[in-house]
């Protein structure tokens, strides 16, 4: 009797056992770091909402707002720095594709995110040019606004661990294609007839109308999050 008892405990015990889930998050909501201090663009306090679709796919959305400038102020200013970003990201999440099963720390994943993002700031340069009285040359300083936009497509790389059950951090690579356009409203300067003067132009070369290319975009990027 105590052993058909006893058999009969372990038996209940296991099925009740195996009868328990590890309890899923299907949500994680997520800061960008290093948007905080980027130098490159400008400057966002950017946040992320991923929605898990299944054990090893997902999508990622991304709004960044730029609530300050991190750049030295011009003497005149023609535009208020403000700007924003913001993306869309499918992500597949290959070890658990591969294996169903997986249960790990350590996620990496492959995405595809379109992006875009705009600002507009007030910027200057010096330059030389041949004074149209005197006929010899003189320096001035062109002050003038920028305004950006930047649209694209990126690969990311990117690597999901867990600190803990619910804290996870996110260090990805990003790599793709983008089209910039630049317009300067109020600038005298014109790089045909015109001679750059100081090494601020090295910087200011970014703000310029005639930097409107595409070209191959890459970025860095960490973000800190929680799951729910």
């Amino acid at each position: 009797m105590k052993k058909t008892l006893l058999i009969m405990i372990l038996m209940l015990s296991n099925l009740i056992f195996s009868q328990e889930e590890k309890k899923e998050y299907n949500w994680a909501v997520k800061i960008n770091t290093l948007q905080l201090t980027d130098f490159v663009s400008f400057p966002t306090v950017q946040l992320s909402v991923e929605r898990k679709i299944n054990s090893w796919s997902s999508l990622n959305a991304e709004f960044g707002y730029q609530l300050y400038d991190t750049e030295t102020a011009v003497d005149t200013v023609s535009l208020k720095p403000k700007g924003f970003k913001a993306n869309i990201e499918g992500r597949i999440y290959f070890q658990e594709l591969l294996n169903r099963d997986r249960v790990g720390k350590n996620r990496f994943y492959l995405g595809l995110q379109l992006f875009y993002r705009q600002n507009q700031k007030s910027s200057s340069l010096s330059y030389s040019r041949i004074d149209d009285e005197e006929g010899e040359y003189k320096d001035y300083v062109d002050n003038f606004g920028v305004k950006k936009s930047a649209r694209g497509i990126n690969l990311i790389f990117g690597s999901q661990f867990s600190v803990t059950e619910r804290f996870i951090m996110e260090p990805f690579v990003a790599l793709g294609y983008m089209d910039r356009n630049v317009e300067n409203p109020g600038s005298e300067y014109d790089e045909d007839i015109h001679e750059p003067t100081n090494h601020h132009m090295i910087i200011s070369g970014y703000d310029l109308e005639h930097d409107h290319e595409n070209t191959v975009n890459f970025g860095l990027g960490f973000r800190m999050g929680y799951r729910f």
